[in-house]
């Protein structure tokens, strides 16, 4: 029988978290990805006993707080997307890489979205153009996050065999 794998779980999204604070050159930061929706969404996808949700909106909040942004904005765009992604597993599971890779590109612009639309509620102006630029770079890291923790989860069941 197979382990849930809550330690990799939290500390795969501490991880994003620490990429997330990163302080980055201003002309690189604009395309930060959406490291802790893409984790989130990997492990959406991969096991659907983990507490995803849960760790949705704690880790947005802490996106919140330490952004200094509307407390409940992050957790809102991290908690929605997670959802979607828990909502269509059953659909993506049939793709193959690419193609779900393409298919989580609406996720990431909702994501985006809801970033842009409370801040604009919120008079917080912005280039519109550098908000829709973590969706680029998050369909282009997807791959990457879900053939690393997926080799991780792979050689860790190997080894438990």
């Amino acid at each position: 029988m197979r382990r849930v794998p809550h330690l990799a779980f939290w500390l795969s999204l501490l991880v994003a978290l620490f990429l997330q604070m990163i302080v980055l050159p201003d002309s690189v930061a604009a395309v930060r990805p959406l490291w802790i929706p893409l984790v989130l969404a990997f492990w959406a996808l991969q096991d659907p006993r983990l507490p995803t949700l849960l760790a949705s909106f704690l880790f947005g909040i802490m996106l919140d707080v330490l952004f200094d942004s509307i407390l409940g904005q992050h957790a809102l765009g991290c908690v929605l997307s997670t959802y979607i992604v828990i909502k269509l597993r059953g659909l993506f599971i049939l793709f193959p890489l690419w193609q779900s890779t393409v298919a989580l590109v609406p996720v990431w612009v909702i994501y985006a979205f809801l970033m842009f639309w409370i801040d604009g509620v919120a008079k917080h102006q912005a280039d519109a153009w550098l908000r829709w630029l973590p969706v680029a770079s998050s369909t282009l890291f997807w791959p990457l996050i879900f053939v690393v923790l997926d080799s991780y989860l792979r050689r860790r069941q190997r080894s438990q065999e």
